[in-house]
């Protein structure tokens, strides 16, 4: 009978006599978690563990209510009831996690340059789960743009728990090399062509890194050229350089050569005819005295080599001015005097440098290394004076002014064309004007000087 019992105890429990002749199965006890069956799985929340076990037994050690708070991979507990025909016992493993994955971001290298990334680069977020381990991650991948100087890219990781956590990376990326833009700080001068110095700026534009230099601004002074070629380019602050820019501009600061002028004197006309090389395309012929009482005035403007002068009075001394214009507005002139009389200009050969009295300062043969004041004796009755000043044969200055006096600029700009007072052989002619500045007449030349400039 007793080795019925214990057999029947593997089965049931153990078998316990509560009357002589008879046996009773008693249950192993039963662990509770939070009140229900124990898992095998993963608790994420602290565990209270007790027993259940039949009646009429004593606990005999472990059966008090436990609890877990800290995260474990396997806590054992074990139950023993005392029953007056032997004890049972009960035990059971619980396993708990509440803690996240640690997770963290990476790149797969380091940057390219100055801390950026120029190339398309590898991230990943690898973790750690020092309790149940990791279940999986998701947010890896290759990042090949946009452009930015804080990319923030994210990714998850879930541990075997169910616990979850996110994890980033912040790095700069910049793919793209940047645009570059040149600019000419003013129009063309004439019909679209640069006559004088020309500056041309590099500026670029970049929406990643930033600009970090571009060509220096070139100023273009020549040579002559159809097209001139200007070169620039910008890098960013990643160490992308742009595509080199090419601008072309059309460049001709060399006047035509200057005409010879002939002429023919007629008593009710003049003839006039001239030379004119290849790139002159405008000629432009000045009278003095002009039309209607005027101190000067075009009679002619155009393509041709020759003018017929009809409107004239004889025995009046004329002195015309023919200028050559290439496309470029160069300009270069000759002047011819015919018949003295009326309006007094220099001759399109300037006299010699003799002193012709009325002109105080400079005195004749000066040598200066600055601008001269230029000073006369004043003429009773005139109203204004006019001054020329004149070069190796050209006049490069006509002014008026009310009096007798006037400080020469050292650049200045005569019919469209700059000059400057550089370094050589001058000579200033004065008149005295009467009447109106409508209608001037003009007396006798004042003075003739020739000064020389000499800077150091």
């Amino acid at each position: 009978m007793t080795g019925r019992i214990a057999c029947l105890g593997l089965v049931v429990g153990l078998a316990i006599a509560a009357f002589p002749g008879e046996a009773a199965a008693v249950n192993f006890p039963s662990a509770r978690c939070n009140g229900g069956a124990c898992s095998s799985g993963w608790y994420k929340t602290s565990i209270s563990v007790s027993w259940v076990y039949d009646p009429g037994g004593t606990p005999d050690g472990g059966c008090a209510t436990q609890t877990v708070s800290s995260d474990t991979g396997g806590a054992s507990f074990t139950c023993n009831v005392a029953y007056p025909g032997g004890g049972v016992s009960g035990s059971v493993t619980v396993k708990k996690d509440s803690s996240p994955p640690v997770v963290n971001g990476t790149v797969s290298r380091d940057p390219d340059s100055d801390g950026w990334y120029t190339k398309p680069v590898d991230f990943s977020f690898p973790a750690g789960d020092s309790a149940s381990g990791l279940a999986g991650c998701t947010g890896g991948g290759t990042y090949s743009g946009p452009d930015s100087g804080a990319v923030t890219l994210s990714g998850t990781c879930t541990d075997n728990a169910g616990n979850s956590a996110s994890g980033s990376v912040t790095f700069k990326y910049d793919g793209n090399a940047p645009s570059v833009t040149a600019t000419p700080s003013r129009a063309p001068d004439v019909n679209g062509w640069y006559n004088h110095p020309v500056d041309v700026a590099f500026t670029g534009t970049d929406g990643g890194s930033g600009i970090r230099e571009c060509t220096p601004t070139v100023s273009y002074k020549g040579p002559d050229a159809n097209p001139a070629k200007l070169v620039g380019q910008c890098r960013d602050g990643a160490g992308l350089s742009s595509q080199p820019l090419s601008v072309e501009l059309r460049y001709d600061a060399t006047p035509p050569a200057p005409p010879s002028v002939k002429s023919v004197h007629k008593p009710k006309s003049i003839a006039l005819s001239w030379t004119a090389p290849a790139d002159a395309v405008l000629a432009r012929v000045v009278r003095a005295p002009g039309l209607k009482s005027k101190a000067a005035a075009v009679v002619y403007e155009g393509p041709a080599k020759q003018f017929l002068d009809k409107k004239i009075v004889p025995g009046t001394k004329y002195w015309y001015e023919v200028s050559l214009f290439d496309q470029a507005g160069n300009r270069s002139a000759r002047t011819l005097g015919l018949k003295p009389a009326g309006l007094k200009l220099p001759a399109a050969k300037p006299p010699g440098t003799k002193a012709v009295a009325g002109i105080l300062s400079p005195v004749n043969g000066a040598v200066v290394a600055r601008s001269p004041v230029v000073t006369w004796s004043p003429v009773a009755k005139a109203h204004f004076y006019n001054v020329q000043l004149w070069r190796g044969g050209q006049k490069i200055l006509t002014t008026w002014v009310r009096t007798p006096k006037l400080t020469l600029k050292r650049r200045w700009t005569t019919q469209g064309k700059r000059y400057s007072l550089a370094n050589g052989r001058y000579l200033i002619y004065v008149w005295p004007a009467f009447g109106t500045t409508k209608k001037p007449s003009y007396g006798k030349m004042l003075g003739r000087v020739g000064f020389t400039v000499k800077r150091r």
